[in-house]
């Protein structure tokens, strides 16, 4: 039995069967380079014409389209009459009771008289890229060939199965949250495989075909979600690589974004599938990471991986015809998941083995620890009683100490209550001497102003005089004080009469608003940069009764600049004359020119 593949792809979708067959479109049909090949255009019709001649007359031939994937596929045969006969249609589309025989691929039984050319068409429509390989399989063979495709597969779903019931009893039983995300991935696992192989449509919604949309739409993303979880979990990236975990991160939200974009936006593959990848690889590279950094469950991490990568090259290499297609190239994915579900549940056990070692030497060393805590504790004890003993006798003698003590600090106390009466009278009379000393304090300081006014108002001093007066700036201050504030301190600012003295000498803070005030604010004196003492000088110069010196005359006596002397004689002059216009009688008082 031999065979040429031809095809003609039907944009309309228009043409019917008796349109094919009527000659018109013969000439469209191109014979197929490859014994696969894939549709290039989704929704249109593909019409696949070949012809088979059969060679041996005891067999019989079965037609086999082996790509589970096809939305709607008819097959047409011809009859001994001449005339064609239409299958069910059938496909991902249509109930799984349609197709010709029970099988996830699609076969179709041929009739061809020994010798003879027949020719068959079909029909295949696929909203998905689909292969439209063609394969006429001998029935004996096909059989044993079916046999051994349906065993291997439920040796490899069984294995899943049990890989997954048995990490989630582990995860009851120690409640790590690592192995439900390896059963979570394990059962992705094998949602992708029934959506790749077609047995879920088979054997588990046979009845269902919009299910087979739902699977192949949502087990790209589930399956790299469920690998992402299970390996974050697993390697603890976020804790030993937190920049890989950041850069897989993003490149796994990129994937969802062109996925979602592509399939229901633009309806094109573009991107979505390289970029798929890049999470995977890059989880992969941080894995030799991990483990470089000692973490040594991280070796069957990276040999599971390797056996995903070793399957993958696989396929690349049979889509490009480098391998032959056999049982093992054609599920190279399902070993290579296989092999992985199997390293990585290893790789849970070692991770186990190597956290109760872990454990186990952290239980020893805590065994060592607190039998070195009891030692200490019995030579404590022990220290601890002799210190006892010690402490007692010691206490004994203090106590016979303190007693002796106690007497002697009583009859000291009593002789201090004697002294301490002797001294309070002593005090009451000395506090009487010092209220006596106040008065004649203040009545002599009252006649020591009184005399100063005397003299600088009676007589001529001389300058020597003067200076016997006011012989400094202190002494200057202190009687601008005592005339400024004679009745008392008043807050220029709010009224308050209560002050604290401040840092700065003859200078007092309101305690109210915390106003400060100088001696010589709101005074002839306020802001003059001249020694008191001269100043003071220059004012009993400018107002007494006998001849004034001359600025010359004051400026080398003074040491002072004329133009300064000459300002200040022109404020004391302004004051003298505003105060004389005021003043009863037309006399101005030395204090009352001082302190305006």
């Amino acid at each position: 039995m031999s065979t040429d593949v031809y095809s003609f792809i039907d944009t309309t979708n228009n043409l019917s069967f008796q349109d094919i067959i009527s000659g018109k479109y013969d000439s469209a049909f191109k014979k197929t380079a490859k014994d696969a090949f894939y549709t290039s255009k989704l929704n249109v019709n593909y019409w696949l014409m070949f012809r088979l001649k059969n060679v041996n007359a005891t067999k019989n031939w079965l037609v086999e389209f082996p790509d589970p994937h096809i939305s709607k596929i008819i097959f047409y045969r011809k009859l001994p009459d001449g005339s064609f006969e239409k299958t069910l249609a059938s496909g991902f589309d249509y109930p799984f009771s349609n197709k010709e025989f029970n099988h996830k691929n699609f076969v179709f039984n041929v009739r061809t008289p020994k010798d003879s050319i027949e020719t068959f068409y079909a029909v295949i429509n696929s909203n998905n890229t689909s292969s439209l390989s063609v394969f006429v399989r001998e029935t004996t063979f096909f059989s044993g060939y079916a046999l051994r495709e349906y065993v291997l597969l439920g040796f490899f779903y069984g294995v899943l199965l049990i890989m997954a019931i048995y990490n989630l009893f582990l995860y009851f039983n120690t409640k790590d949250l690592v192995y439900l995300f390896y059963v979570f991935y394990t059962l992705c696992c094998a949602l992708n495989s029934f959506s790749e192989d077609g047995l879920g449509f088979q054997y588990i919604w046979p009845n269902l075909p919009v299910i087979n949309s739902w699977v192949m739409l949502g087990t790209p993303p589930l399956l790299v979600t469920a690998f992402m979880i299970y390996s974050y979990s697993f390697l603890k990236i976020t804790q030993f690589s937190s920049k890989f975990s950041y850069l897989i991160i993003i490149f796994y939200f990129l994937y969802i974004i062109f996925y979602v974009v592509e399939k229901f936006v633009s309806g094109t593959r573009v991107f979505y599938p390289f970029v798929y990848l890049i999470p995977f690889i890059l989880i992969y590279l941080v894995s030799f990471q991990i483990y470089l950094k000692g973490e040594k469950y991280a070796r069957f991490f990276i040999l599971a991986y390797t056996m995903i990568i070793i399957s993958f090259v696989i396929f690349v290499l049979r889509m490009f015809d480098l391998v032959p297609v056999t049982l093992f190239t054609v599920y190279s994915f399902n070993f290579g998941f296989l092999i992985e579900v199997v390293i990585l549940s290893i790789a849970l056990g070692d991770r186990i083995r190597i956290e109760r070692h872990h454990r186990e030497l952290l239980q020893y060393q805590a065994i060592n620890q607190l039998k070195e805590n009891e030692s200490l504790k019995n030579t404590l004890i022990s220290e601890l009683k002799e210190k006892e003993v010690i402490l007692d006798r010691v206490n004994k003698e203090l106590e016979t100490k303190v007693a002796i003590r106690t007497q002697d600090l009583q009859k000291k106390t009593d002789e201090l209550s004697i002294f301490n009466s002797n001294l309070s009278k002593l005090v009451e009379d000395l506090n009487q001497m010092n209220i006596k000393l106040d008065v004649d304090n203040w009545q002599l300081k009252q006649k020591v102003q009184e005399e100063v006014k005397a003299r600088l108002s009676d007589e001529e001093l001389s300058t020597d005089k003067f200076k016997e007066l006011f012989p400094d700036e202190a002494a200057c201050l202190r009687y601008l004080e005592n005339i400024k504030w004679e009745n008392g301190f008043v807050c220029k600012r709010c009224g308050h009469d209560r002050y604290i003295s401040h840092t700065s000498p003859f200078t007092r803070k309101c305690t109210s608003c915390k106003h400060v005030e100088s001696v010589t604010a709101d005074t002839l004196f306020h802001g003059i940069r001249i020694p008191m003492d001269k100043a003071f000088y220059i004012v009993y110069d400018t107002i007494r009764s006998g001849k004034s010196k001359t600025l010359e005359e004051l400026s080398d006596l003074l040491g002072l600049n004329k133009n300064t002397i000459w300002a200040f004689r022109k404020k004391i002059q302004a004051a003298y004359d505003y105060l004389k216009t005021k003043s009863k009688g037309g006399v101005v008082k030395w204090d009352e020119l001082l302190s305006n």
